[in-house]
């Protein structure tokens, strides 16, 4: 056997082990941007639709904050790890995942008014990372609201309400619903509409999606960046006839056990989640 083999071998019997590995480089979602690639946008002077035709569609649009954002998902490095003593013990492969975005602030009237990049830290939401790069930049952007705000629907758009109280839920009965369970889930998940990312919500929080009336397909997707089990995660869907000026709520639970981790969407009447979304922040 290799030394090197023989070393792992002997830290796995004994405990436990971390141990840095080479993965070879993916790039899971988006694309890198080059500065020359972004050479012909000019500040005040080009439109969204401009960037769209060139780039194709954003990963999300910040619609509070008119911010596009295009984002890169990579896989850059993983870790091995053992757990457990002799033969008996368990191990996996978890891969290090890094990302970075462009951001580019629009005025009222679609013209780029900004722009920039910025890599994101361990665990953070499109929304947090441009919220952070826009500080940087000193712009005068929108922050998610610590506290529920219900705005208005109009006959254009309808609102539909996300929220999540808990952590887990469902088959932890012992987990307080204010409570976040020690070990945690994704930090995040996030909700796509009709293919389209439109919110990306964290425990104890609360997401606003804008919607035209008519029926539509929302898919919620626990973000895995940062668990070691990812293969045991599973999304849930939730189709929703939505009707002209009216205000939907959607609570989103964690469902743990059976050997899978799965998102459970519930649609609920005003009554029922005001008393708990009220007690709740915009998710960041």
């Amino acid at each position: 056997m290799k030394p090197c083999l023989c070393l792992i071998a002997s830290i796995f019997l004994a405990s436990c082990v971390v141990i840095p590995v080479p993965v070879e480089r993916v790039d899971l979602e988006g694309r890198l941007f080059t500065d020359s690639d972004l050479d012909f946008v000019r500040l005040g002077t080009t439109a969204r639709s401009e960037v769209v035709d060139r780039f194709g569609s954003p990963t999300m649009w910040l619609a509070s904050q008119r911010i596009l954002v295009y984002g890169l998902r990579r896989v850059e490095s993983g870790a091995l790890w053992f757990i457990g003593a002799g033969l008996s013990g368990t191990g996996g492969l978890v891969k290090g995942e890094t990302k970075e975005a462009v951001y580019l602030v629009l005025d009222d009237k679609d013209v780029v008014t900004n722009w920039g990049r910025a890599p994101l830290t361990h665990c953070e939401t499109w929304l947090s990372a441009a919220n952070k790069w826009a500080a940087l930049k000193k712009l005068d952007v929108p922050q998610a609201h610590g506290r529920f705000v219900e705005e208005s629907p109009t006959a254009e758009q309808s609102f539909i309400y996300f929220y999540r109280p808990r952590d887990f839920q469902y088959y932890l009965p012992f987990a307080p619903p204010g409570e976040k369970v020690a070990l945690g889930v994704a930090d995040y998940a996030e909700i796509s509409q009709d293919d389209m990312l439109v919110g990306q919500i964290r425990w104890q929080s609360y997401v606003i999606v804008r919607v035209a009336p008519g029926t539509h397909r929302f898919v919620v997707n626990p973000d895995t960046d940062c668990v070691v089990n990812p293969d045991i995660y599973r999304s849930a869907i939730i189709q929703l006839d939505i009707s002209p000026e009216t205000v939907t709520f959607v609570e989103m639970g964690i469902q743990a056990g059976r050997g899978t981790i799965e998102p459970v969407l519930i649609n609920r009447t005003r009554s029922e989640a005001i008393s708990v979304i009220e007690n709740l922040r915009e998710s960041w």
